[in-house]
C-alpha cells in the first residue's frame, strides 16, 4: 500500500535546516519511511549531531553536515542538487533573543535571506519555512524575525524567473516538551522540588505535538502553490490547568504553583491569525491557508478571497480558541509519556 506522502518524499534529496532540534530530529525519523534518496541533518551544533548519529547510524542514506545558514557558502554546499528543503534552523528564545537581538536578524533573517537565495540558484523545488504564532502581531525580537522570514519567503516566489522553486511557511504554537517549552521547565522543577513558576495564572497557548506538527508540513510539501502560510486548526491550554495536572500527575504535592509576572517579551495569549489577516485566509478542512499579501499573481492561484469582506474578518487567537479540557491534557501528556 503506498504510504499517505510517499508521492512527494519517495526519492527526493531532502535537507533539514537546524535538523538537530526537537523538531528536526522528529521529522527526519518520519521521512525515513517514505524512502527518499537521502536526507542531510545541516546544523551547527557539532554535539547533538554526534548524538543523533547513533539514532541513525543504520540509515545509510541520513547524512549530517556541520554548516550555519548565516553563512552563504556552507548553505551552498549544504543544499546542492537537493529537492526539498525543510527551514527550521532558527533563534527562538525570547529572553535570549531579547537581548540579542542582532544575534537574532543574522540567523532568522540573514540566514532565512541566505536560504532563499541559494534555493533559486539551486532549482530546490519546494522550500518550507516553520515560523511560529508569535510571527503574528509580534512584540518581541523572536516574533519580529521570524514575520519577516516569512515575507523573505514569500517574495521568493516573485524572483524564481521561471525556475520550479516555489517557497511557503508553516505557522503553529508551541510544541509539547520542545527545547525552550514550559513542559522540561516544570519537569525539572518537580524534580528538584521546587517552586513550579508561571508568569500569569491567565496565560494561554496554542499547544500541539510533534506528530501534528510533522503532519501539518507534510501536508503543507503536498498542497504548496507558492507564498502561502499554512495554519492548523488546534485547541489552545491554560498554562495553569497544565501546571496544576503535572502537580498532581506526579504527585508533588509540596511544590507550590508560584506566578511571577510576564517576562519581557511576552504574551498573555497569542495569535496565530490576526484580523488583518483573516481577510486573506482561506479555510480548509484541518487547516487555514493565509496568502499573500504582496502580488505574486504570476503563481496563479486558484483560491478566490474577497479582501473587502467585512463579515469574514477574525482573530485565531489562544484566548478565543477552544480549550482543551483537563481530560485531554492529561491523555496528550500520557501519550507523549511526561506523565
Amino acid at each position: 500500500m503506498v504510504k499517505k506522502f510517499e508521492k512527494i518524499i519517495k526519492g527526493k534529496t531532502i535537507v533539514v535546516t537546524g535538523g538537530t532540534g526537537s523538531f528536526g530530529k522528529y521529522i527526519s525519523g518520519e521521512l525515513v519511511k517514505y524512502a527518499p534518496k537521502e536526507i542531510r541533518i545541516f546544523s551547527r551544533d557539532e554535539d547533538k549531531q554526534n548524538s543523533m548519529q547513533h539514532d541513525f547510524q543504520d540509515i545509510k542514506f541520513v547524512r549530517f553536515i556541520i554548516g550555519d545558514v548565516r553563512d552563504k557558502d556552507s548553505v551552498q554546499k549544504g543544499l546542492k542538487n537537493a529537492d526539498i528543503v525543510l527551514h527550521a534552523a532558527a533563534l527562538k528564545q525570547i529572553p535570549s533573543t531579547e537581548h540579542n537581538i542582532i544575534q537574532a536578524v543574522k540567523t532568522n533573517v540573514v540566514g532565512a535571506q541566505n536560504i532563499v537565495d541559494v534555493c533559486l540558484e539551486e532549482g530546490v523545488e519546494k522550500v518550507l519555512a516553520i515560523s511560529t504564532d508569535k510571527a503574528a502581531e509580534p512584540i518581541n525580537v523572536m516574533g519580529m524575525t521570524k514575520a519577516i522570514q516569512e515575507r523573505i519567503f514569500t517574495l521568493g516566489n516573485k524572483y524564481k524567473d521561471g525556475s520550479r522553486t516555489r517557497f511557503a511557511c508553516v505557522r503553529y504554537g508551541n510544541v509539547i516538551n520542545s527545547r525552550g517549552s514550559v513542559i522540561p521547565l516544570f519537569l525539572q522543577q518537580i524534580n528538584e522540588k521546587k517552586p513550579i513558576t508561571l508568569t500569569d495564572l491567565r496565560m494561554t497557548r496554542f499547544i500541539l505535538t510533534l506528530e501534528e506538527a510533522t503532519n501539518l508540513v507534510f501536508t503543507a510539501l503536498e498542497k504548496m502553490v507558492g507564498g502561502e502560510i499554512f495554519v492548523p486548526k488546534i485547541k489552545a491550554i491554560k498554562i495553569s490547568d497544565l501546571a496544576e495536572i503535572m502537580k498532581k500527575e506526579l504527585k508533588a504535592d509540596k511544590s507550590k504553583i508560584v506566578e511571577v509576572g510576564i517576562r519581557p517579551g511576552e504574551k498573555l495569549h497569542e495569535t496565530l491569525i490576526s484580523p488583518t489577516e483573516s481577510v486573506r485566509s482561506v479555510e480548509e478542512n484541518f487547516y487555514y491557508l493565509i496568502l499573500p499579501q504582496i502580488d505574486i499573481s504570476q503563481i496563479g492561484y486558484s483560491y478566490k478571497v474577497n479582501l473587502y469582506d467585512k463579515e469574514k474578518v477574525f482573530r485565531y487567537s489562544s484566548d478565543m480558541s477552544p480549550l482543551m479540557t483537563r481530560q485531554e491534557i492529561v491523555k496528550i501528556l500520557k501519550k507523549e509519556k511526561i506523565i
